[in-house]
């Protein structure tokens, strides 16, 4: 069957409306995998910052002048532990290969493995980079959010426009894509379920 004029420009309009969704589907789905990948460094952060806090009360309790050697080793031997757990959740928080904790994605973590028990000031810093860090994670997820968000918005009102010009509106997409925005894919929930396991590890070491 030959298109009308008129069927012929809405099939145009329809398809340039069509791309334009697609393309916002697209930003979204990019955008739900940097919240995915940062709410693994979130979870891995939160465990090294309580380490850290444990490190800091070690050292504190290390600088006491009346201890004695057996308790200065004791605790030499506990700083060393948490250390090695803080350490190894920072090399194992990784998204698709890569770690996280570089300066890649903003979120260097330099100067952990120079740490030590008596030096407060250093174990301040350090636990003041741990804060920056933290912001930096938040900030990078709320500008995720806020794009998709704004793209859903666009995408619903897109697929309105285009509903009145094509036999098939896209309403079962939108209502999809708004589905998937609250979901992790199944790597992402593998990666924070090991990271989980990691912060029960360490936090055993904190009691």
């Amino acid at each position: 069957k030959e298109l009308s004029g008129k069927d012929s420009a809405n099939l145009v309009i329809s398809d340039s409306l069509a791309s334009q969704i697609a393309a916002l589907s697209q930003g979204v789905q990019n955008s739900n995998e940097v919240v995915g990948m940062y709410q693994i460094a979130d979870n891995s952060l939160q465990a090294i910052q309580a380490g850290a806090d444990k490190l800091s009360d070690l050292s504190v309790q290390f600088n006491n002048a009346a201890l004695g050697d057996t308790a200065k080793a004791s605790l030499q031997k506990e700083f060393d532990a948490v250390s090695k757990s803080m350490q190894d959740i920072a090399e194992q928080t990784t998204y698709n290969g890569q770690n996280l904790f570089s300066s890649t994605y903003g979120l260097d973590l330099s100067g952990m493995n120079d740490l030590s028990l008596g030096d407060q000031k250093g174990l301040n810093t350090f636990r003041e980079n741990l804060s920056s860090l933290s912001s930096t994670i938040s900030s990078q997820m709320n500008g995720a959010i806020s794009s998709i968000t704004n793209s859903l918005t666009a995408m619903t009102n897109l697929s309105s426009a285009n509903a009145q010009i094509s036999e098939k509106p896209l309403d079962q997409k939108i209502t999809q894509m708004q589905s998937d925005e609250i979901k992790l894919s199944t790597s992402v929930l593998a990666q924070v379920h090991q990271n989980s396991l990691m912060q029960q590890n360490i936090s055993a070491l904190l009691v």
